[in-house]
């Protein structure tokens, strides 16, 4: 499944109806066991998402009201990266505030070689509210993300990918024709393989490293009795000719 953010004269950025939009969106993908993987990109050719609407912010006068937004957004991307999906974010251009903070909850990032990146929530006075500063220093480790947090500065996709931060970069007019080919790839593995590791990477990012330990030898057994390991087992073992 594809996903375009899509309010291309206003930067992709979120306000209310995106945002409910894409809660709905994360909602139908988890009740729907056909959708094996989600791609999340941006319409038109120059942006993924600008971040919060500065309009839609600008209705937000009170402290309650800022962190009920942030606790609905951050609930949505906690459930973007949590889904039993894999969700493979495509950058097609530029990423700014929480435009960068929705890529930090994707599994897997690929970049258009024009992308840029930049969190810039410290400029404006402010930390990231959507979960994407702690993601980020999940992603890139510490040092680099402090600096990127603190900093703002602007780096192009070659640089997201030297720390880390995207998977791979090609060119622009290759972006969605890889992200989709990723996909089906990731499509063709037993879904039950893939939830055994999605839950693995969701321990590991909770800190549970002795739940993720036990999962991991526990799945690992259960696996070994599955229907794909079997047939693997017995094409290898079976008679040349048979």
């Amino acid at each position: 499944m594809e996903v375009r953010l899509n309010r291309p004269h206003a930067g992709n950025a979120v306000d209310l109806p995106m945002m409910t939009a894409l809660e709905s969106a994360v909602q139908r993908w988890d009740a729907d066991p056909g959708v094996r993987v989600v791609i999340v990109t941006g319409a038109g050719g120059r942006t993924f998402c600008t971040g919060g609407d500065l309009h839609y912010f600008a209705t937000l006068k009170t402290r309650d009201s800022a962190l009920a937004m942030s606790e609905r957004m951050t609930g949505i991307l906690e459930r973007l990266g949590g889904t039993r999906r894999v969700v493979i974010g495509a950058v097609n251009g530029q990423a700014l505030g929480g435009g960068c903070e929705i890529l930090t909850a994707c599994h897997m990032r690929i970049a258009a070689s024009t992308a840029t990146f930049r969190f810039l929530h410290a400029e404006k006075g402010l930390i990231p509210g959507w979960g994407g500063g702690l993601r980020l220093l999940r992603i890139i480790g510490r040092s680099r993300a402090l600096r990127l947090l603190l900093t703002t500065e602007t780096i192009d996709a070659h640089e997201a990918h030297r720390i880390g931060f995207v998977d791979s970069v090609v060119e622009p007019e290759q972006l969605i024709g890889v992200a989709h080919q990723l996909a089906r790839r990731i499509s063709e593995v037993p879904q039950d393989v893939v939830a055994a590791h999605l839950e693995l990477l969701a321990r590991v990012d909770a800190g549970d490293l002795a739940g993720a330990r036990v999962h991991e030898r526990e799945s690992f057994a259960t696996l070994w009795m599955g229907d794909a390991f079997r047939r693997s087992i017995e094409a290898f073992v079976r008679p040349k000719g048979d």
